[in-house]
């Protein structure tokens, strides 16, 4: 089984490069979510490990894909749409390939169960990777409401 903890303290450090505040509790939160994600199959990751010096592995990079729904097309039954989602590696591990051997086994994943597409949100670090793995610029409109905000 994946560690929920180590996707959680993953995604925390990925923040927290990007100068993203984080609130109070996101470890344990998160922990929580993919706890449940993983088991419900909401949330589907891999880990690299290396051995550590007391001989016990250690994660150093993880690459997650989400599933959402979408409306299907006949070119595109699922109803699925694969996010990848918190690749990561530790700043330590880096320049190694890590990060793009575990989005292609992610990217491997989805095409076994059989979704048509994958999106993700590239960072600039990330961006070359996923040219290399055939991403392109999606034309989508999208906008966002923040919604606790709103006056409607």
């Amino acid at each position: 089984m994946i560690d929920a903890h180590a996707l959680a303290r993953f995604r925390a450090a990925f923040l927290l490069d990007f100068g993203v505040p984080l609130e109070d509790g996101c470890e344990v939160f998160w922990t929580t979510y993919f706890q449940n994600a993983l088991i419900d199959g909401r949330y589907w990751a891999v880990l690299a490990e290396q051995q550590s010096q007391t001989h016990e592995a250690q994660a150093v990079a993880c690459a997650g894909l989400m599933f959402f729904p979408v409306v299907p097309v006949p070119s595109d039954p699922s109803g699925l749409r694969a996010h990848v989602q918190g690749v990561y590696t530790l700043p330590e591990h880096r320049g190694r390939g890590l990060g793009e051997r575990l989005t292609r086994e992610v990217l491997r994943e989805a095409q076994a169960r059989g979704l048509k597409s994958a999106n993700l949100n590239a960072s600039v670090m990330g961006r070359g990777v996923y040219e290399r793995l055939g991403f392109t610029e999606a034309n989508a409109p999208e906008m966002r409401l923040d919604l606790a905000g709103a006056a409607l």
